[in-house]
């Protein structure tokens, strides 16, 4: 993802990579191959000083210390994309401080801290958001436009093949490969863990809740939705997903207006049916490509694509992949301990979010399909994920949040 965004940014005019930062230099370095820069004229180093020459110069640069990229005036956002909850909240939380926007591409670390970044954000007078491209900011598009054109929201709805909650890591090698990602991100797309953490960050986003926990998940197809989906739900503004082969990728949203007069007529004769319900489908998502736009808008207007109203509304919670015993240690999202599913934050109560589960010790056995309490497990000492989420839920216990997209 970070290699498809940084190719992206060099090709729409107005916008470009100064530097990338990864943990494999070799791997940032081919990037700028990629791009056509002679090796001879990158520059690799965590020196801030030299970092800084270079960039002034137009020379390419390469680092492993995001720090030392967070230093130069230049550099005005900070693109977080390595699906690392850890790893992106330092690099987010840093770039905050030192008073850069931040662009993430990155659903675990927004879905799990996205509530407390926002609002750090927002204190710091910089804008904090996900990216254009992928699910939350394609789904935030549609919702946007219903909005100003008038329709209720009666689903926001996440498109899927399929979804297999005992999936392994072993079990997506092939689809790892196809996809050119690890074998633990194809996981936790075919266990439909993150699948539930998009739609967190769209419920944190709108107001949007699941109806029930992890959802219902409709099979349907394109000809049969707005039935099927009306014959499922019991209420309106809720947080869906479909199943079937016409829904292997992309977003929809089921909008409804009675209007006949204003709506009706004029959808019918425009082959979008008599209503009052209307399925608005954006079938694909094209992830790296569109990142540049939320880079854009941070800067020129200072507002995010999509991101967190103020306190949580969702979590995604973490459950048994299989029977779990006393002693064992959690492996993470896309491993073989848990899957997630979303709920409402009063129903997640008491159990563990998957974004903070990895590394945790069983203190008791868990039956599979159940959500993991919290009390359950011990968490390593020192553990910074968790106690960055003890932050979050501390922060939106004991003050009023700042208004979303109020930005010095």
């Amino acid at each position: 993802m970070g290699r498809g965004i940084a190719l992206q940014l060099q090709a729409v005019h107005g916008v470009e990579p100064a530097i990338i930062v990864n943990r494999s230099i070799e791997k940032a370095v081919d990037i700028w191959l990629s791009l056509g820069v002679p090796r001879d004229e990158i520059v690799v180093s965590d020196d801030p000083r030299l970092i800084q020459i270079a960039v002034e110069q137009g020379l390419a640069c390469v680092c492993r210390d995001f720090t030392a990229a967070l230093s130069l005036k230049e550099v005005e956002v900070l693109v977080e994309a390595t699906g690392n909850v850890g790893v992106g909240a330092r690099a987010a939380l840093g770039a905050i401080q030192a008073g850069k926007h931040v662009v993430v591409v990155n659903a675990e670390l927004d879905a799990t801290l996205g509530c407390y970044l926002a609002e750090r954000a927002r204190q710091q007078g910089v804008v904090y958001g996900y990216g254009d491209g992928d699910q939350p900011g394609c789904m935030m598009r549609i919702l946007e436009w219903m909005e100003l054109v008038g329709f209720e929201v009666v689903a926001a709805v996440n498109c899927c093949e399929s979804v297999d909650v005992r999936a392994t890591p072993r079990e997506c090698a092939s689809v790892a490969t196809r996809m050119r990602t690890s074998q633990r991100v194809a996981c936790s797309v075919a266990d439909g863990t993150r699948m539930n953490l998009v739609n967190a960050i769209v419920a944190n986003a709108t107001g949007l809740v699941p109806e029930v926990r992890g959802m219902h998940g409709v099979n349907t197809s394109r000809k049969d939705a707005l039935r099927d989906f009306a014959a499922v739900l019991e209420k309106t503004g809720v947080l869906e997903y479909a199943q079937g082969d016409d829904f292997k990728s992309g977003v929809f949203v089921i909008g409804r207006c009675s209007d006949w007069e204003r709506v009706g007529q004029y959808c019918d004769s425009l082959k979008m049916g008599q209503g009052p319900d209307y399925l608005f489908l954006r079938p694909y998502h094209l992830c790296h490509l569109e990142v540049p736009i939320s880079v854009a808008e941070a800067v020129i207007y200072r507002e995010p694509t999509i991101a967190p109203l103020g306190a949580p509304i969702a979590d995604v919670v973490a459950i048994a992949k299989r029977d779990l015993k006393a002693g064992e240690v959690l492996d993470g999202i896309g491993g073989c301990t848990f899957y997630g599913q979303i709920d409402t934050v009063e129903r997640a109560r008491g159990f563990v979010p998957c974004g903070v589960a990895s590394g945790a010790v069983l203190l008791r056995g868990v039956a599979a399909d159940e959500p993991i309490p919290r009390d359950a497990l011990e968490f390593p000492p020192g553990d910074y994920v968790m106690n960055l989420r003890c932050l979050q839920e501390t922060l939106f216990s004991t003050f009023q949040p700042t208004p979303p997209y109020v930005y010095a």
